[in-house]
């Protein structure tokens, strides 16, 4: 019987072939399904050690992680132009998918600097 972490290996190297193969990681119905596919499946806690992986799965896991970053640029562009295009763009942040984890993000890194920085920052860009 297969384990659930050789499931979880399993799946997300199958996404990462699928990834890795895409012509661009421009925002796109199939784009964005296979990454919402990969954070999902990402997202619950896992035991897995990727110290302990494959020399090759690790390699794998290096590259997938740099396409997340090209194609988060990607989207972060995408959503600059659209939000470019409003008169008044900060009332419509909403618009963009992953407003409310950027929103956490700095909640995040201000509360890390309130606790140890001596000059407190009064505003903070996202």
């Amino acid at each position: 019987m297969v384990c659930q972490e050789e499931l979880l290996i399993e799946k997300v190297f199958n996404l990462y072939e699928q990834i890795s193969s895409l012509e661009s990681l421009k925002p796109s119905k199939n784009v964005d399904m296979l990454f919402t596919d990969l954070v999902l499946t990402c997202m619950p806690p896992s035991p897995i050690d990727v110290i302990t992986l494959p020399k090759t799965l690790q390699e794998k896991r290096s590259h997938l992680i740099r396409l997340c970053g090209e194609a988060e640029g990607y989207l972060e562009r995408h959503y600059s132009a659209i939000l470019g295009s409003y008169q008044n763009p900060l009332d419509h942040l909403h618009i963009f998918p992953y407003y409310s984890n950027y929103i956490k993000l700095g909640h995040l890194e201000f509360s890390l600097l309130s606790q140890h920085c001596t000059h407190v920052p009064s505003k903070i860009a996202i």
